[in-house]
């Protein structure tokens, strides 16, 4: 716990870049706790008439079902369907969603201390009463560069590695943080495939 504590000493004095996605329609800038919280708060559902199923959307129903299931799997052994499933709930539901450019260390999970602001920022989010009940989608996502298989685990481990931080400083549920490693499967800008916007960690609403 000092180790933990003594780290975000150290990484409060470094500098941070934080990049939202078009979902979130922020400027490219240095996000505050309250903007993490406006830009990850979910919309509310409209409810179904009668007509339509008796207010119940069992497809959300559904899919949520997915997302527990998910969530109880470790990060190694979620496939290609599991991440495919996830991005289409995404899309579909428009849920929403920022892109954080945490940095690690060389080919390795270890966070730098230069990260540490934006994740205690986020950590400080997903403890505010409107997103404390959600479930949070955690991507790691790399660029091109390197094999397939290089990639995939590299961004599990960097995954895994952010929602063990947010669960050991925050005290944030396991089963609140479903951390998925999408390699290069879900490049942002494709057109690049190797350009540093690729490399990111996002975080998505779940709750839906």
């Amino acid at each position: 716990m000092k180790q933990t504590f003594s780290l975000l000493a150290a990484g409060l004095l470094a500098s941070v870049l934080v990049v939202p996605s078009s979902v979130s329609l922020l400027a490219e800038e240095s996000l505050s706790k309250d903007q993490l919280v406006r830009s990850l708060k979910a919309k509310p559902v409209k409810k179904l008439t009668r007509g339509l199923g008796g207010g119940v959307d069992k497809e959300r129903v559904r899919t949520r079902g997915l997302v527990i299931e998910v969530a109880k799997k470790k990060v190694e052994e979620h496939t290609h369907e599991d991440r495919k499933d996830l991005v289409e709930i995404v899309e579909k539901y428009k849920l929403p969603t920022i892109d954080l450019t945490i940095y690690f260390d060389y080919n390795s999970a270890k966070i730098t201390p230069q990260s540490i602001p934006t994740l205690v920022k986020l950590g400080q989010a997903l403890l505010h009463k409107d997103l404390k009940a959600g479930t949070f989608l955690v991507g790691g996502h790399t660029d091109a560069r390197g094999s397939d298989h290089y990639n995939l685990t590299l961004s599990q481990r960097r995954a895994k590695a952010v929602k063990h931080f947010l669960m050991e400083s925050f005290n944030i549920e396991p089963a609140k943080l479903v951390a998925v490693g999408f390699g290069e499967e879900e490049l942002k800008d494709i057109d690049y495939p190797e350009s540093g916007e690729n490399r990111r960690v996002q975080v998505t609403n779940l709750s839906h």
